[in-house]
């Protein structure tokens, strides 16, 4: 019988990073219910969860209440803070308080992904996520190897962080600047030709013909693609 998957509750009341968590949690595996003030939130924590993931900045007061309560009703449900709150008072205060991770906004998706495994991990509970498959190409997220049918294939890290969210969202279509955001962060400091560049690279390694792409498509006047699964590779699988 499959594992059910992880349950997250995403307590943010800003529109476009709920939207952005909630697009890459759910392109991980996981099970995903928001929640956008405190009250919310404490409704929501009556029922089970295997992570919280916490904005402190929270309309109707401090998301720090929230990880109180839960403190003191018992509760060890992992808490994950995810705030624009970087002083190390800050830090120390959330993490004492009983959180188990604390990140700062503006964030890596990638690391915060990765952070959420390991609390995961941590909490005895597997996350489930697998091998990522489309059509010939397979990326293995744990081990961070890639490759087409049987032959392994070697990627740089932002190659691979690359792959991987473009695989994770077949036949979307994505701008430069999306990209970006989402796989390089909104701290980085670089234009959009950096993205046209890994994508040559990409196309290099994974491609038959890399002047004829067959996974990643160009969209001409706004960005880039990963095909939809072909469907007679489909019918051999």
């Amino acid at each position: 019988m499959p594992r059910a998957k992880p349950k997250i509750l995403l307590v943010e009341d800003d529109a476009r990073i709920r939207r952005e968590l909630m697009d890459a949690l759910r392109g991980e595996g996981f099970e995903v219910d928001v929640a956008v003030s405190v009250r919310d939130g404490w409704t929501a924590v009556q029922r089970d969860y295997h992570l919280i993931i916490l904005d402190l900045g929270l309309p109707d007061g401090d998301g720090m209440q929230l990880v109180r309560n839960l403190r003191a009703s018992g509760r060890g449900v992992p808490i994950l803070i995810l705030t624009a709150r970087d002083g190390a008072e800050h830090r120390v205060r959330g993490l004492d308080e009983g959180a188990d991770d604390y990140v700062v906004k503006p964030f890596h998706m990638g690391e915060l992904m990765a952070r959420v495994r390991t609390i995961l991990r941590r909490a005895g509970r597997s996350v489930g996520t697998g091998t990522v498959q489309h059509d010939a190409l397979w990326l293995d997220p744990e081990t961070r190897r890639a490759g087409r049918d049987q032959q392994v294939i070697s990627l740089k890290p932002r190659e691979f962080d690359l792959l991987l969210f473009l695989m994770r969202h077949p036949g979307r279509t994505w701008t430069r600047d999306q990209l970006l955001d989402r796989v390089w962060g909104p701290s980085f400091t670089g234009d959009s030709r950096t993205v046209d560049l890994h994508v040559r690279r990409l196309r290099a390694k994974i491609e038959e013909d890399a002047s004829d792409p067959r996974f990643i498509e160009t969209v001409w006047g706004v960005g880039y693609r990963m095909c939809e699964a072909h469907s007679d590779e489909r019918a051999r699988r």
